[in-house]
């Protein structure tokens, strides 16, 4: 797949249903881009937030409505769909 710029990718996950490898765990875990800066994004998965709320304790506790923000420096790799006609060209 060939890719514009890196800030047209950037803003084309925002909304998109990826998988993502950091390194901060052994495991990926599913989940939304909701936003994207030049050095990360944000991130929506139930899954890894119950991975944090595991690893922290009771840390986590008091935070109503958590956040991701991962940095793309963390990011090992980052699974995505795009649709048929957009692969089959590439």
């Amino acid at each position: 797949m060939a890719l514009a710029d890196s800030s047209s990718f950037k803003a084309n996950l925002v909304g998109k249903r990826v998988i993502v490898k950091v390194s901060l765990f052994s495991r990926a875990f599913p989940g939304t881009i909701a936003a994207t800066d030049e050095t990360g994004f944000c991130f929506h998965s139930d899954e890894m937030l119950q991975a944090l709320r595991e690893s922290t304790g009771s840390v986590m506790n008091s935070l109503d409505a958590p956040s991701l923000y991962l940095p793309f420096s963390s990011l090992e790799w980052l699974v995505f769909s795009a649709p048929k006609a957009a692969a089959a060209s590439a």
